[in-house]
């Protein structure tokens, strides 16, 4: 299953309804509420394939009308070195 998980160095605390994800020592604290809360949490909790199908299921989103939306958050957190691929 290739999936997500915090990327080397990243730190995550979950308080409530957000998430604050750091990459430490330097940061920034980036919180994620509301919807992007939700994509990292299924991010990191199944396989990339399904992802988008997962999001509109907790947020009763279309998929169709979120999936791009979802791959370029999830691709910015990877960018951002939040967020590493999690090969098999």
């Amino acid at each position: 299953m290739t999936g997500y998980r915090p990327a080397p160095g990243v730190a995550v605390v979950e308080e409530g309804d957000a998430l604050y994800a750091a990459v430490l020592p330097d940061g920034p604290i980036v919180v994620l509420d509301g919807v992007a809360g939700v994509i990292w949490a299924e991010a990191c909790d199944g396989p990339r394939s399904t992802l988008a199908d997962r999001v509109a299921a907790v947020t009763d989103a279309a998929v169709a009308d979120i999936r791009g939306d979802v791959e370029a958050f999830v691709e910015e957190l990877v960018q951002r070195g939040l967020l590493a691929v999690r090969d098999p």
